[in-house]
């Protein structure tokens, strides 16, 4: 699946994760495993659901497009864990939305865990938009 409005941040996570990501990855959805879960707990309002699933992330990033551009993403923190399949990030995205005006700048911080060159998990933090 082409997710041309997510290359800004798909070449981002291929180049902060390193080695850690297989070969060749070129779209959002092929950055995860097939039984990979995204949790982005305190995003919006009321309890999110979890993204479960290659296919759900697939669908979510189908519906994203033509409302969300990432324009840019600088990750200033890839931290390791005691744990070698888990890592701490911190980065920044500048983006467009289709229900706002501008490019908004968004800080985030993720848990991601890694699984056969691929993520199996991303907990997501993300803080408020504000002007870029």
């Amino acid at each position: 699946m082409d997710t041309p409005h997510f290359a800004a941040a798909v070449a981002a996570f291929v180049s902060a994760l390193g080695d850690r990501v297989a070969p060749g990855v070129s779209s959002f959805p092929e950055l995860f495993t097939p039984d990979a879960v995204i949790d982005v707990p305190f995003d919006g309002a009321g309890d999110v659901q979890p993204i479960v699933g290659r296919p759900a992330i697939e669908a979510m990033a189908a519906g994203l497009d033509g409302f969300l551009w990432f324009d840019e993403v600088t990750f200033h923190t890839v931290r390791s864990t005691d744990d070698p399949a888990v890592v701490v990030c911190e980065y920044e995205a500048v983006l467009r939305r289709a229900d706002r005006d501008g490019r908004l700048r968004r800080r985030y911080v993720s848990v991601i865990t890694l699984h056969a060159g691929r993520i199996g998990h991303l907990r997501e933090y993300g803080g408020p938009f504000t002007p870029a």
